[in-house]
């Protein structure tokens, strides 16, 4: 009997690795199936440990005496080595980083410990404070909150990030993404602002937008407070954060997306967007159609695309590349079936076509969605770019 249920869970291990190598894209299957590649793809070698602790035990029930147990052991070997063909690609990471600071003379900073991996779900890091739910903003009824990471040693004039989580607009928490980002930002002296905002179905946009800004205005208003430099205060999202935290830095000064706050400083000095949309009228044909008529549209946009699309128009990064105008990191995975690269790609050549400001591009091989929300090979050396490109943004700003 162990070796029958040795064997069943060899299948199911080797299922996820399928799943890794040949995601679906299908309207209903793509959410789950990508559920699988973010659990798999960069947790190859936790996934290998548990098979050989798995292993090991029904070793100890008798369950490689029968060929059930004998089978699970052979596909538990064959799944590993696939799964490991599948992460190879993880190590040009490295590469993509050196060359993108390369090309811009990035400035060396200290890299993340690449012993965060072994725990990758971990949510703080040695020598930086987290002060967590603190209300921003009060909007619709809801209080709307934020985590302050900080280093443990307080000191003045330190430059801040704003991070807008990702969820597709309908759900998502400050208390899930970000978090490699943010530590490691602190521990480099940043102070990190990772907030809330209002999700669809019950907020419309530009409900999420104006949120964001609330944020920059209220860490700009209590800048003292946590040692802020209020002329240096950057911003970063992920997929739907992306969106949020690229349209509030290419609409810098509009008032009408900052009701009751309309004569506050919510404008940003630079900006890094990750696996994002940067199209919500699907002009490349980058989603399945149902992506803007059956979500977008009637959940997010509250609007019909063929009867209104200047509303979906307003609301993408894409129409307001001609405003970007201050240092922008774009950062994207090849692999990505959430958000597909081309259109990154797309607002990147846009964009870098019009502003005078540094612009610059990063493609991860082999990485899909949301692959920098726990410490990973890549999520290490995406926040490293990060920093790197951050610190080089707040010396420009300084020397100007």
């Amino acid at each position: 009997m162990s070796g029958w249920v040795l064997l069943t869970l060899a299948l199911l291990g080797a299922g996820l690795v399928a799943n890794a190598a040949w995601p679906s894209r299908g309207p209903i299957s793509l959410t789950p199936s990508w559920v699988g590649v973010f659990l798999t793809t960069d947790l190859v070698f936790h996934h290998i440990a548990l098979q050989i602790i798995v292993v090991f035990i029904f070793y100890a029930f008798g369950a490689l005496a029968a060929l059930p147990g004998k089978l699970a052991v052979v596909i538990m070997i064959g799944s590993s080595v696939a799964l490991l063909k599948i992460w190879l690609p993880a190590l040009k990471a490295r590469q993509v980083v050196e060359q993108t600071a390369a090309n811009f003379d990035m400035e060396e900073v200290e890299r993340v410990p690449g012993s965060l991996s072994l725990t990758p779900f971990r949510k703080t890091r040695e020598g930086v404070e987290v002060i967590p739910d603190i209300e921003f903003f009060h909007a619709a009824g809801r209080s709307l909150k934020l985590d302050v990471f900080q280093p443990d040693a307080a000191s003045d004039d330190r430059p801040a990030l704003i991070y807008v989580h990702g969820g597709g607009w309908v759900f998502g928490d400050k208390k899930d993404q970000g978090l490699p980002l943010c530590n490691h930002l602190a521990s480099l002296g940043w102070v990190c602002f990772n907030i809330n905002y209002r999700l669809s179905p019950g907020a419309t946009w530009p409900e999420h937008l104006i949120d964001a800004k609330a944020a920059i205005a209220w860490v700009r208003e209590h800048a003292a407070d946590y040692g802020v430099d209020p002329g240096f205060v950057a911003i970063s999202g992920g997929s739907a954060g992306e969106q949020i935290a690229a349209m509030a830095a290419l609409t810098q000064g509009e008032e009408g997306l900052q009701p009751g706050f309309e004569d506050e400083d919510t404008a940003v000095q630079a900006v890094v967007t990750s696996y994002g949309v940067y199209d919500l009228t699907n002009r490349l044909g980058a989603h399945n159609p149902e992506f803007v008529s059956k979500m977008i549209g009637p959940l997010v946009v509250k609007a019909e695309i063929e009867k209104e699309p200047e509303k979906f128009a307003s609301a993408s990064p894409r129409d307001h590349t001609d405003k970007a105008s201050i240092p922008w990191l774009v950062i994207h995975g090849d692999a990505d079936e959430l958000a597909p690269a081309v259109e990154a790609r797309d607002f990147f050549d846009a964009m870098s076509k019009t502003s005078s400001a540094m612009c610059a591009y990063a493609e991860f091989p082999g990485a899909s969605h949301a692959f920098d929300i726990y410490y990973c090979h890549r999520a290490n050396a995406a926040v490293d770019l990060t920093a790197r490109f951050l610190a080089t943004a707040r010396s420009s700003s300084n020397d100007a």
